[in-house]
């Protein structure tokens, strides 16, 4: 088993970039849904942005509701919801997701962001994400974990 598939040898949440030759890839570990799609969140948020660390006392959280068929439905709505908000609001500095169903019905997700303006000093622009692709996007629970590889375009 490889050390990506070999969920001992990583921690119980985090995320990391993942290369690609003409995109970025993201790929965010949790153990449950709500804790996989706030690392995602966070994923995003360090290839967008640098200097996020402190929220502003002042930061207004964005309430974030969303429904989809599936879950790499969901992950893809979320992602670009993420990426919308970005460039209207500036960095994103926090995420919280509240609950992420599924059912019969499809997959629903509740929660709140906050973000920072890029100020260009404190609070830096990396890289401008254009959108989440459905490229490779997989969403997968083992019984331990869940995971969630997205692939995203700059």
């Amino acid at each position: 088993m490889d050390a990506l598939h070999d969920r001992s040898a990583i921690p119980t949440r985090g995320h990391r970039s993942l290369p690609h030759t003409a995109d970025v890839g993201i790929e965010a570990w949790g153990p449950d849904l709500p804790a996989l799609f706030e690392e995602a969140g966070l994923a995003l948020a360090d290839l967008t942005g640098e200097g996020t660390d402190a929220v502003p006392a002042g930061s207004d959280p964005v309430a974030v509701e969303l429904s989809a068929a599936d879950l790499v439905g969901l992950a893809f709505s979320w992602l670009n919801t993420l990426v919308s908000l970005i460039d209207i609001r500036g960095a994103l500095a926090a995420v919280q997701v509240h609950g992420v169903s599924v059912d019969g019905e499809g997959a629903r997700l509740a929660g709140e962001v906050r973000f920072v303006p890029f100020d260009g000093r404190t609070v830096r622009r990396r890289h401008d994400v254009k959108s989440a692709t459905y490229h490779r996007l997989v969403v997968e629970g083992d019984g331990t974990g869940w995971r969630m590889v997205a692939y995203l375009d700059l």
